[in-house]
């Protein structure tokens, strides 16, 4: 959220309106099609240098 606030700075006018699951079903379906594919994370903790696998 920290981002969006700070990117709708560089704009004179914005406006964040919530748009409902049934107001837009292309998004919805894409989500939902996400969750159901397995995936493979890799995060990488920058300062102690650790490696955190996961199977999704």
């Amino acid at each position: 959220m920290e981002d969006i606030k700070l990117l709708r700075r560089s704009f004179l006018n914005s406006n964040i309106i919530h748009v409902t699951r049934t107001e837009n079903l292309r998004a919805d379906s894409l989500a939902r099609s996400a969750r159901k594919q397995l995936s493979f994370v890799v995060h990488m903790d920058a300062e102690l240098l650790i490696w955190f696998t996961e199977s999704i």
